[in-house]
């Protein structure tokens, strides 16, 4: 199978997808989201882009790191050879997750007593355990704030992408994701014509939630994929 190049979400790191990297049982290269740059997509992908692999590959990209892929498959010395989109977005996401870093800004809210019930119920959609929803609370503390805040202002400014060479492309749906609007769901398609769609049960925190059936997925898609 193929080798897959996996790039996470708005954290940035495995925090959440452990698990699912576990179970997935393929060669994987993960590569966490660079800090040391400007946040917006293509600055990102020109940090991403030098540590991809010299072989041909499949893209799997998370949740807001989306809108990185197509800057990567634009670029001519990458061996991009199909991308998956995992509950992920090439266009603006819902206002809870604009709003994330007044959220979390003041220490005081987030050591609110609501504080991992509105977590729990606007972002995961009452979709994890008690000991999940705190551990997604912690990752997302975690992330510095001026990192945050530039993330969710580039997800504002999303496009527009360059021009795209055909590729495969497959993007998993969250059958109950609150965080991305359907004009987001829909973006993946209206720039990748032919992408086909894998609608999954759960919420916009899938990796974490069902990390075994989400690399089930994966490995089924990249089968498709090569076929």
């Amino acid at each position: 199978m193929m080798k897959l190049v996996v790039i996470p979400g708005l954290n940035g790191n495995d925090q959440l997808c452990q698990e699912f990297l576990h179970h997935l049982s393929i060669e994987t290269l993960f590569i966490p989201l660079p800090e040391d740059c400007p946040q917006d997509h293509s600055s990102l992908a020109d940090r991403i882009a030098p540590l991809l692999p010299n072989e041909p590959f499949v893209l799997m990209v998370e949740s807001y790191a989306g809108s990185i892929a197509p800057y990567l498959n634009a670029k001519p010395d990458v061996d991009l050879k199909g991308i998956i989109f995992f509950v992920s977005l090439l266009a603006a996401p819902s206002k809870a997750l604009l709003e994330l870093p007044k959220f979390i800004q003041a220490d005081t809210l987030m050591k609110l007593p609501f504080a991992e019930q509105q977590l729990g119920s606007n972002f995961m959609n009452n979709d994890g355990t008690p000991e999940q929803v705190k551990h997604v609370r912690s990752v997302i503390e975690a992330i510095p704030h001026h990192i945050l805040k530039a993330r969710t202002e580039a997800l504002k400014n999303l496009g527009p992408f360059p021009e795209q060479p055909k590729i495969p492309a497959a993007f998993v749906e969250a059958t109950h994701d609150k965080v991305l609007n359907q004009r987001a769901k829909d973006s993946i398609a209206s720039i990748y014509l032919g992408a086909r769609k894998y609608p999954m049960e759960g919420s916009h925190f899938l990796l974490y939630t069902k990390p075994k059936q989400s690399a089930a997925l994966i490995k089924k898609i990249i089968k498709d994929i090569n076929s």
